[in-house]
Formats: C-alpha cells, sequence, structure tokens
C-alpha cells in the first residue's frame, strides 16, 4: 500500500523523531542504511517547492520502508500508519507549506547532512583563518594532521576536499562547526568559479613560505570571515535559517540613543496620621532636584525615547488618585508619561492617604518597553504628633548604579514578574504581579506578620535542608530517600501556604499555573532570605479534595531573581573568563576545574585561563578590567556571628564580600561580569553567600550582570556537575543554539534534579539575572 500524499509530511516528521531517538543503540548497517537513504532524497525535499514536495517525501519514505526490517519496531509502525488512501478532497492539492518543509531539512540533516557548500574556495579560506589563530587548542596529533590538510590544499587541493577532511577532524569544536553549518545551503548553489583566491590558497611557494614561517595557518584576507563568524546567515532557499540572529542595535530598535534622566522623587520624611491625600511627585528630568529624596548618583537612570510607566507601592498606605501622563492600564494607580529627547517628563503625583503610625516603605518603580529600569525605595515616618514631624530628619538612602536594558524594545521582558516588598518593620511581605496581558502592577496584598524577620525565621529550615545536602544517593537507603523527597514537598507547600496571600495563591491557581508554567518568572525584593525557588503550591477546597500540586517554583518556571535597584541587564558580554579553585580542592571541584581546562580548548569564543588560586590573583583580576566571567570551583566557611560576610577558602587564606574594595569596584563596573560562586561546603556554607550585604549584593552592587550562588550547603558532585550543564547550554556546546540565562540555569537545575531528586541541592542554586538575558560570546 502506498503513502498518503496528504499526510506525507506528519508521518516523515514522526519517522525522524523516532530514529533519532533510537539512534544510539541502532546497529552500524542499519544507520548507513538510513543515512543513504536521506542522501539520496534529501536534496529533493530541499529542490521541490511546496506543490511537489509531498512527491519527494513520499519517494523518502518508500527508501526507507523498503529497509523495514532493519528498523527498530517503532520506526516501521509509524511507517505502516502512514499509508493508505487519502480522501479525495485531500488528494487534490497535498501541499507542504515552506516553513514544514524547512524544518523537516533541519532534522533530516542532523541525521544525514547533504548540504552544499555555497562557496567552497572562501569558506576553506575562512576556516583557515579561523584555526590559525587558535591553533594552540588543539591537541597534538589534531595539529599534525591539521597541517597536512592545510599545505596539501595551499598547493592546489581541492577546497571541497580539504573542507570535509577538516570538518571530519575538528568538528568536535563548536567554532568550526559554526562556521562550516553557517556556508551551507539546502540548495546546489550555482556553479562557482575559482578565482580571487589568495597566493596560499592557488599554492604560491612565497605566500605559503610567509605563512609557515610565523607559524600560522591562515590564507590572506578575502573579506569573508566577519559574514562566516558570528553573523546571522540569510534563510537558504530551501527556508533554512538560523536558531538565533543578531541582537539590533538600540538605535535601529528605538530610532534613538541613550538619554540621561533623573528620577526625583518629592515626599516627606514625616506624615501624621491624620493627613488626606500626601502628594507623592515623581519627575524624570534632565536634570537633578535638590528636593529629591535620592542624591543625584541614586536618581540617574538611562533611557530611550518611548512610553515610561511609573508606579507606587507604599506599606500602610491607601493610594487615593493620580495626576500626571495618562493612567497605566490595569488598576495600579500607575501613569505613563512619554520621555522625549529634548524636553523633561511630565510630573506625576501620587497621593497617598496613611492608615496607621510607624515606620513604612515605599517603593517606586519605573518601567520602560515591559522592562524594570528601577526599583528604589525610601524609609518614611506616620506619626500622631505633629511636634515629631518636624523633629525628624530628611529621608536619605544608600546609593545605587542604575542600567537601563540595552537592546530597548526589542528586548524580551520575562513574561510574568513577582515585586515583593518587606515591611518596615521587617516581617511582612507585599506583592505585586506585573507582565504578559494579565497584570500591570496588580496589588496581591500583604502577609500576615511573619514569627520574624526572614533571616532569622528561616535559619531552622536551611540548617535542615544543609543536613539533608550532605546526604548522598549512595548513602541513602530507599526508604531514605523517600522520606527526603517528602521532607521537601511538605517543606515547600508550607512556604506557600505561609508565604503567598489568599490574592496571591487566589490568582495561581486561576491563571498563573495554567497560562505561565514553563516561562520565566521573574521575582524583583529587597531581601534576599527566602527561598523561592523551594515554594511548592498546593491547594485543597473545603471538603480536602486536592485542587492542585505543583512542582516548586524552581521547576514550574524559568525562576530568576533581582534585588531592587538598578535593573537587570537583558545582554550579557563574555569574552574573557577566569575560573578559581584551590590546589587543596575537594575532588569534584577539581573535576570542576578539568572542565574549565577542556572547556578552554574546545570553546573558542570566550578565553579561559586558571585556576587562580590565591585570593590576591583573584583581587588583582577584580581590578583588570578584562574579564567577563568569574567562576568559583571552591569551598567556604559560614560566620554564623556575621552570615553576610561568609568567607571562601583559598590558598593561604580565605576572600569574603567585604575584601572587595574600591579598586576592585571599578574593575567590575567596568566589565560588568556574569559570577558563579559554586561553593561546596567545608564545615558549613550557608545562605550568607547570598546574603544581604553578602556576595550578591555585593557582587550586583559592583555591576555584575549576573550572579549565581546557593542559599544552603551542596553536594559537590552535584555541583560540579551543574556548572557543566549551565556552561555548555549557555554556549551552545551541545549541538543546539547558545540558550538564553534562565533557559541555561533551568536545565541545568533540571540535569542535577534527575541525578538526585532527594538531594537538595538542586534547589539550592539562584540565579540573580534577567531569565530572557541575551549572552554575547568573544566579539559579537
Amino acid at each position: 500500500m502506498a503513502f498518503r500524499m496528504d499526510t506525507a509530511a506528519d508521518s516523515l516528521s514522526k519517522t525522524i523523531d523516532a530514529l533519532s531517538s533510537a539512534w544510539d543503540v541502532l546497529p552500524q548497517p542499519t544507520r548507513a542504511a538510513v543515512q543513504q537513504a536521506i542522501m539520496t532524497c534529501g536534496p529533493k525535499i530541499a529542490a521541490a517547492n511546496s506543490f511537489n514536495a509531498s512527491s519527494a517525501i513520499v519517494e523518502l519514505l518508500d527508501a526507507l520502508w523498503a529497509q523495514k526490517g532493519m528498523l527498530p519496531d517503532s520506526v516501521s509502525s509509524i511507517l505502516q500508519a502512514g499509508q493508505g488512501t487519502a480522501p479525495a478532497l485531500a488528494r487534490l492539492l497535498p501541499t507542504v507549506p515552506d516553513a514544514t518543509r524547512a524544518k523537516l531539512l533541519d532534522r533530516l540533516a542532523k541525521i544525514a547532512d547533504f548540504r552544499y557548500l555555497k562557496d567552497p574556495p572562501a569558506t576553506a579560506e575562512a576556516v583557515a583563518r579561523l584555526v590559525s589563530t587558535k591553533e594552540d587548542r588543539l591537541k597534538p596529533d589534531e595539529r599534525a594532521a591539521y597541517d597536512k590538510l592545510h599545505d596539501a590544499f595551499a598547493r592546489g587541493g581541492d577546497p571541497e576536499a580539504f573542507l570535509r577532511a577538516v570538518e571530519s577532524l575538528l568538528s568536535g569544536y563548536p567554532a568550526v562547526k559554526a562556521l562550516l553549518d553557517g556556508a551551507k545551503t539546502f540548495v546546489r548553489p550555482a556553479p562557482v568559479v575559482y578565482r580571487g583566491m589568495s597566493a596560499a590558497a592557488k599554492g604560491s611557494p612565497e605566500s605559503a613560505a610567509s605563512t609557515r614561517s610565523t607559524g600560522g595557518m591562515s590564507f590572506a584576507s578575502g573579506g569573508l570571515m566577519s559574514t562566516l563568524m558570528g553573523e546571522p546567515r540569510s534563510p537558504a532557499a530551501g527556508g533554512r535559517t538560523t536558531a538565533r540572529a543578531k541582537p539590533p542595535t538600540a538605535v535601529a530598535a528605538d530610532g534613538g540613543g541613550d538619554l540621561t534622566r533623573y528620577a526625583n522623587v518629592i515626599f516627606p520624611a514625616t506624615v501624621l496620621v491624620t493627613q488626606q491625600a500626601v502628594p507623592l511627585i515623581v519627575h524624570v528630568a534632565q536634570a537633578h532636584s535638590q528636593q529629591s529624596v535620592f542624591t543625584a548618583d541614586e536618581a540617574k537612570i538611562t533611557l530611550k525615547v518611548g512610553d515610561l510607566t511609573i508606579v507606587v507601592q507604599a506599606e500602610g498606605f491607601i493610594l487615593a488618585g493620580s495626576l500626571g501622563g495618562v493612567p497605566a492600564a490595569g488598576d495600579s494607580g500607575g501613569r505613563v508619561v512619554k520621555v522625549e529627547a529634548d524636553r523633561d517628563c511630565e510630573p506625576t503625583i501620587f497621593l497617598l492617604t496613611p492608615q496607621s503610625t510607624g515606620e513604612k516603605r515605599i517603593n517606586v518603580y519605573i518601567d520602560q518597553f515591559g522592562r524594570n529600569i528601577l526599583t528604589r525605595a525610601f524609609q518614611v515616618k506616620v506619626v500622631a504628633d505633629l511636634a515629631a514631624v518636624q523633629a525628624l530628619p530628611s529621608v536619605t538612602a544608600d546609593p545605587q548604579p542604575v542600567e537601563s536594558p540595552v537592546r530597548g524594545a526589542s528586548a524580551p521582558p520575562p513574561d510574568l514578574e513577582l515585586r515583593v516588598m518587606l515591611s518596615g518593620d521587617r516581617r511582612r511581605l507585599s506583592f505585586m504581579l506585573h507582565g504578559g496581558p494579565d497584570y500591570n502592577f496588580r496589588s496581591m496584598g500583604e502577609t500576615d506578620p511573619l514569627p520574624d524577620e526572614p533571616r532569622v525565621f528561616l535559619q531552622p529550615i536551611f540548617d535542615r535542608l544543609s543536613g539533608l545536602a550532605r546526604r548522598s544517593d549512595a548513602a541513602r537507603t530507599p526508604d531514605e530517600t523517600a522520606a527526603a523527597k517528602k521532607e521537601l514537598a511538605d517543606l515547600g507547600a508550607n512556604l506557600y501556604d505561609q508565604l503567598f496571600t489568599k490574592a496571591l495563591q487566589d490568582e495561581y491557581g486561576k491563571t498563573i499555573r495554567q497560562k505561565y508554567a514553563g516561562k520565566s518568572l521573574m521575582i524583583t525584593s529587597d531581601e534576599p532570605w527566602i527561598p523561592w525557588e523551594v515554594v511548592r503550591p498546593f491547594a485543597v477546597d473545603d471538603n480536602g479534595n486536592v485542587l492542585y500540586d505543583d512542582p516548586p517554583l524552581c521547576e514550574m518556571f524559568r525562576l530568576s531573581r533581582w534585588l531592587a535597584g538598578r535593573g537587570a541587564p537583558d545582554q550579557v558580554a563574555m569574552k574573557q573568563g577566569v575560573w578559581v579553585a584551590p590546589a587543596d580542592n575537594l575532588q569534584a571541584a577539581q573535576a570542576e576545574s578539568n572542565y574549565f581546562d577542556e572547556l578552554h580548548r574546545r570553546q573558542w569564543q570566550v578565553s579561559l585561563s586558571g585556576p587562580l588560586t590565591k585570593a590576591a590573583d583573584v583581587q588583582a583580576r577584580f581590578q583588570s578590567k578584562d574579564t567577563q566571567l568569574f567562576h568559583f570551583a571552591c569551598h567556604g566557611n559560614f560566620d554564623a556571628t556575621n552570615p553576610d560576610n561568609s568567607m571562601i577558602k583559598l590558598e593561604g587564606g580565605f576572600l569574603s564580600p567585604s575584601q572587595i574594595g574600591v579598586q576592585a569596584r571599578a574593575g567590575l563596573l567596568a566589565t560588568k561580569p556574569v559570577v558563579f560562586l559554586n561553593a561546596c561546603y567545608a564545615g558549613q556554607v550557608g545562605f550568607g553567600l547570598t546574603g544581604l550585604g553578602g556576595w550578591a549584593e555585593k557582587f550586583l552592587q559592583s555591576g555584575a550582570s549576573a550572579f549565581i550562588g546557593s542559599l544552603w550547603e551542596i553536594n559537590d558532585k552535584l555541583a560540579a556537575q551543574f556548572a557543566q550543564e549551565f556552561y555548555n547550554r549557555l554556549w551552545g556546546l551541545g549541538g543546539e543554539a547558545a540558550a538564553p540565562l534562565g533557559q541555561a540555569f533551568h536545565e541545568a537545575r533540571m540535569a542535577i534534579k534527575a541525578a538526585d531528586e532527594a538531594n537538595p541541592t538542586w534547589l539550592a542554586y539562584v540565579l540573580y539575572g534577567d531569565p530572557q538575558g541575551q549572552v554575547l560570546l568573544g566579539d559579537k
């Protein structure tokens, strides 16, 4: 029986999936037969159009069906299900959309690469130039083999044969593979006239001698390196596009450059509880106002031309109304004003009526293009005695740099944001949801008072989680493993009950869990202690029936954090990196160091060096202004008397947050690095590593684009695995395109969960950064 033309594309898609899943266990003769069928029929599918592609696809299905005796039963069943007689109407126009055909071609090419080189001479020249700049990273035997290939080609060898041999030899290097992939097309190119080649490529003895004498292997410039390296590929005639394109510049995205403005916020330091509609003024202007509660450094922001949204969240006040600009969508009381190149924004006024006396906290949020640019908080005292109003000092706030998104409107914001404010007495949490089509600064209420401030309240929980992390799967019985999983689930459900308000729980059950599961969630807060990653949504009805029992937030979403202040950068640049690993490290941490040593050889876009072993060497690198990645593979000690100053152990001493001084901070501000503190326990490493005044705040205040650490002790073997899983995805070393920051982090978390779900190491990791952050490698 023949294959149905109307469902041929779907049958082939399912067949490819089944073959790919079973590929590693297929016998070599079966692989060869499948690859031969694809090599024969693939070019015909690529050359077809939407009207005749079905015939070419059926030809490939027939060729695979002819090998059914060699194929797994799962593949044969799919092929058989695709046979039959199509309905009469479906037989009239069995078209295959170009997008569907392009996806099929991409997946077929991963099994058997039948693509053509668009310009073999230029590509060969580009490959030679690339290898010449990185030849020190090749293994000795690879370098010797490559030298022979290069010499043969330089003497007039066939460029296609040279490239095929290089691909076989060096395709394990992502930079080589990416260059070659970018030079291929599914459609046979027009005949190439081999002219305009460099002297070395033509075999000129003089040029070849010159190249070899300098130790290089490159040809003379062909002018195509910028096209072939790091630039987006144009869609091929067959419909193929790259998975990742070069980001547009800010000017291209928004029609203008950066504008420096000051967020002037004016409000009295104290108010009477009997006052009505006290005005809070927010004026984004070209000059700083001396009346502002923030200094010029605190108020300085970088914006672009376009709409600006201003929202106020005030503990202990009712928002009686707001004026200026136009109302923001939703019921937040926010205002939208215009940012223009040659004038100040229109002032906005928020009328606040106090409800009770005491120390109160007010947050001001400034957003542009759906992303938070600035979160600034200040304390206000509400009093009942008029004399106290005149006796209290003015409001002050600590300076913090402010950073605007690089890409402007073209930068995708997090799918959902949860903004959390800690009350003045540090025992209550106020929530606000923002993002997506459903929320625009929507208040989610305030919690009842916690038993104590978060740090004290949570310490027993961190101690217990640290204890569970010390037990590896090999040290647990099956019953102990089951008990540990249940304990983690119960702990997460209890935190959900204690920390989420009724309004937030209702909204989660009604909308968030269905519409936002699997998407990015960013929690912006002025406290760094609450383990949001562990929180496990769980609810029952009045009769005890379970309404939902979901995985922890860090599994349910691509979860990240940020500390209130400057907005999270939406681009992360990496050109040079360093890893820190003292010689007396744990065995697993040493394996992590070995991974970086190998990574430097394979990953050609980022130059890695290390290991640094001494605190003085690390300090010097902080100050160097040339390093965009710091990875610490080490262990440390937790200072119970001062957890904000927890130390990491290096050769001959320790390094603590307080040791990052003015010079180090200047260097970090210049490079805005990613910092990964993968500190396994030696004695005890606690949540002080990310505590207020500790590592996370120190690095973020110093301009870091992202910070990764752990909230409690972590298992050394799982920690080493997590780091490797994260970087492989972040740099696209698994054959896929480099992943955004949040995606790479989430997938690494899920990998170590699969390795040992009962060990809470997979829950311990926290990411401070934009989950949609784009990583730019090398010179991009």
